[in-house]
């Protein structure tokens, strides 16, 4: 029997993986985004979690087997500027999701994704703890399938606005307009530890399957690379001459590495390397371009 699975936040960069991944594995695929989307090859719903009502009837109408929740504001800078909005969207649009779950469709199986950053300091993080807390908490209280998979930096082709998307882009453009101009980047020696889009999808669909329920998984490559190491892996894919320059006097303090040790015990294992994400990401931006 096709199992069926509910995906928020479907028109962003996750989410249209995430659609594309399990419509291939012949999953029953409902995308959820703000607005209707009609050339998807998969069904599309237009809801907004802040709109209770209508995500209540969204899980009377489709009662979907599986629930990954995507959406939600994934910019630091977006919530420094509306952390109001931030925490909204990510916290109340969350408890609407899983009051309807609760109401409608106990028996979903549902992965909420965090964030590594939810231990930093800004309107952001603040929002991604609350979520990921009550997340769980709601599935402890009221006996639900409910576990947080915590991804940490992705990137990889698609409408991404991380830095590594950011610096493909300009590289694209300044190679259709034969430009040589300097790229603006935070700090060379700023570390993060990345992970390809794609692993963290298929990563969501064994937590779905096989994940214990009340529980966290951290999900990533394992190793910090620093932004200097993907400027040098852009130059080795460009025959334009690259110059980047710091902004910021100060390099960040870097994050934790994430504790994949629970997903790999369950069969998962990074399939692609920094180099051959960071290769797709540029042809990506020179076929839209």
């Amino acid at each position: 029997m096709t199992k069926k699975i509910l995906i928020t936040g479907a028109a962003g960069f996750t989410g249209l993986h995430a659609c594309e991944y399990f419509s291939k594995k012949r999953y029953h695929v409902i995308g959820v985004a703000r607005k209707q989307i009609s050339d998807q090859k998969w069904q599309m719903e237009a809801c907004d979690l802040l709109d209770k009502e209508r995500v209540y009837c969204l899980f009377k109408k489709h009662r979907p087997d599986y629930c990954l929740h995507l959406a939600g504001v994934n910019s630091v800078a977006q919530s420094w500027s509306e952390p109001l909005s931030a925490v909204n969207i990510n916290v109340i649009g969350t408890l609407h999701l899983l009051e309807a779950i609760r109401q409608f469709n106990p028996d979903c199986k549902v992965v909420v994704t965090g964030s590594a950053l939810s231990q930093s300091d800004h309107p952001y993080a603040v929002s991604k703890f609350f979520q990921q807390k009550l997340s769980l908490e709601w599935g402890r209280l009221f006996n639900l399938s409910i576990i947080v998979a915590k991804p940490s930096n992705l990137i990889g082709p698609g409408p991404s606005a991380g830095i590594v998307s950011v610096l493909a882009e300009q590289i694209v453009k300044m190679e259709k307009d034969k430009k040589i101009e300097p790229i603006s980047i935070s700090h060379l020696e700023n570390k993060r530890e990345f992970l390809d889009v794609r692993d963290a999808v298929a990563a969501y669909e064994i937590l779905l399957n096989k994940g214990a329920i009340h529980s966290t998984y951290e999900i990533g490559s394992g190793h910090m690379n620093t932004l200097d190491e993907v400027t040098r892996i852009y130059q080795s894919l460009t025959e334009n001459e690259l110059t980047f320059l710091s902004v910021n006097a100060n390099a960040e303090n870097p994050p934790d590495l994430m504790d994949a040790k629970k997903m790999k015990e369950l069969d998962w294992q990074p399939q692609f390397s920094l180099i051959e994400s960071i290769s797709h990401i540029l042809s990506y931006f020179r076929v839209i371009h």
